[in-house]
């Protein structure tokens, strides 16, 4: 059966081997997780400490194309860190860059994003041999010098495993296995599907009820994979979808925990409707299971959709606070439901959702 507890077991992976095609996954090294996507974009970011000492980390982003540079970003991860002067960064006690504000960095998307290419450089440097880098400010009080404290065991490890993904191995563009191949070895970037357009519901409002006999269905097909204990009201059973004239997308419950609720969804079709699955194809390898049980394509984890429109998107949590878990988000094209995008974070280490690693895209 699947439970809320599985996604938390599930998500305590560490690293395994892959090979270079393996896309779409996040793996933990240590104190760092890496991830890429169907087109070997790639981002590498250090986990906080479970003491909750610092709310900073380092991530980095790189796309595939061969001449990409390593994108650096400082994610203070709150509204009171310093707006003036200058930041130093220190590795194994030595100074190794200084920024100043609106100098050799900028501001985007809550982050401070390194465009000093030395500093870059430099931090690339202690990423491969130092165990921190200390982010220092002008602006601390005295004897509080450390502003963050930021891990760096196991980047180098995440780094290679960036390299392998986007085969950059004994090429001069490598971050850790550089060799003297030149960038033209590098091989181009994985093509991006198009992703399927929005589109709005259609043939009106979805209607205030089901047939019990409809509902006794959808129960019935997923009484394999679903918890047992379904009884007793739904709050959720008006979360349905016009997706046409003569077909409606249905849902009924799965199972509920603490912090994430499932359904298991249907497509119903005709007046007297037949009823089958409403598949959500997860185009990436998936860690969701227990006992060797895959979830099932249909069954979404606190699913939400778009006002007025067939896009759903879903949101498995780990724990509680929403630092690890799996995101996606599905398009309906007219016949069946395509992916759009996903993201994950297989360690629960206090990255919220919306720094987790790209497993795929699409562009539109």
């Amino acid at each position: 059966m699947i439970r809320p507890a599985a996604l938390a077991v599930c998500l305590a992976l560490f690293s395994v081997p892959a090979g270079a095609g393996d896309l779409g996954t996040v793996r933990t090294f240590q104190d760092w997780t890496a991830g890429c996507d169907n087109g070997r974009a790639c981002t590498a970011l250090n986990l906080l400490a479970e003491d909750g000492a610092s709310i900073w980390f380092l991530r980095l982003d790189r796309n595939a194309d061969a001449a990409a540079p390593a994108q650096l970003t400082l994610m203070p991860q709150s509204e009171t860190y310093p707006r003036a002067g200058t930041l130093r960064l220190r590795a194994a006690g030595v100074d190794i860059a200084t920024l100043r504000f609106g100098e050799g960095f900028r501001s985007e998307d809550d982050g401070l994003v390194i465009e000093d290419r030395k500093a870059v450089a430099a931090v690339l440097t202690a990423m491969r041999s130092a165990d921190k880098l200390e982010v220092i400010s002008a602006q601390q009080p005295a004897g509080t010098e450390v502003l963050a404290s930021i891990s760096l065991v196991g980047a180098k490890a995440a780094l290679l495993w960036v390299d392998e993904r986007q085969q950059r191995i004994d090429t001069v563009t490598a971050l850790v296995g550089r060799g003297s191949k030149p960038a033209s070895a590098v091989p181009a970037p994985l093509a991006l599907p198009m992703a399927v357009p929005e589109r709005t519901t259609d043939g009106g409002p979805p209607p205030e009820t089901l047939a019990e006999a409809t509902r006794s269905e959808m129960i019935r097909q997923s009484a394999g994979y679903c918890d047992e204990d379904r009884g007793g009201p739904d709050p959720d059973s008006k979360s349905m979808v016009r997706l046409g004239p003569d077909l409606l997308l249905a849902s009924v419950r799965c199972f509920s925990g603490a912090y994430n609720f499932g359904r298991a969804y249907f497509l119903l079709e005709g007046e007297v409707a037949s009823v089958r699955p409403a598949l959500f194809p997860r185009p990436v390898e998936q860690k969701v299971e227990e006992d060797k049980e895959l979830t099932p394509d249909n069954v979404l984890w606190n699913a939400d959709f778009a006002p007025n429109s067939t896009e759903i998107s879903h949101f498995a949590k780990g724990r509680g606070m929403a630092d690890c878990g799996e995101t996606g988000v599905w398009r309906w094209d007219g016949h069946a439901f395509q992916a759009v995008s996903m993201t994950e974070m297989n360690s629960c280490r206090g990255i919220m959702a919306g720094y987790w690693p790209s497993t795929y895209s699409s562009w539109e």
